[in-house]
């Protein structure tokens, strides 16, 4: 009997084990793996837009992720006319075959967490999106810009 209940116990830890390791774990993006469009340039961890450009994260399956977080610093405008909105996180996601666009703006620095369900698009408002919706994630920067991206971190479903 002893030995029946090790067994079982050793069976039951094994299970634990192989299910922690589908348990999501966080993901950290470095802005050299992201690709720059349009505008954009990356020099290290810095953005510069001469125009309006996108920093796109490589990920294509946002399935097991509950938000983005990202640090941005030593923000700088590069023309006076620029605007004081540092950067925004664009997303594009599939909702009745359709393709939505939103976009949320970040007027100052530091850490930046943006949670998929709790998304605040400038013109809708918060919206909630379905990870698994989700087509394109992307820093989105303005005209003559230049900021820090550090601490690109997906965050994993607990």
């Amino acid at each position: 009997e002893n030995n029946m209940k090790k067994g079982l116990v050793a069976a039951l830890v094994a299970w634990l084990g192989i299910m922690s390791a589908y348990a999501q774990a966080d993901k950290t993006s470095e802005v050299s793996q992201c690709k720059a469009n349009n505008k954009l340039t990356v020099e290290g961890q810095t953005l510069i837009s001469t125009s309006f450009g996108n920093l796109v994260f490589p990920e294509d399956d946002y399935s097991d992720y509950t938000g983005i977080n990202f640090e941005a610093s030593n923000f700088e405008k590069l023309d006076e006319n620029a605007t004081n909105a540092i950067c925004s996180l664009k997303i594009e996601y599939t909702q009745d075959d359709e393709t939505v666009k939103v976009s949320m703006g970040f007027y100052t620095q530091g850490k930046k967490k943006v949670k998929f369900n709790a998304f605040k698009d400038e013109k809708a408002g918060k919206i909630s999106i379905d990870p698994s919706s989700i087509t394109k994630v992307s820093i989105g920067m303005g005209k003559n810009k230049k900021v820090d991206i550090n601490n690109i971190v997906l965050v994993a479903k607990k």
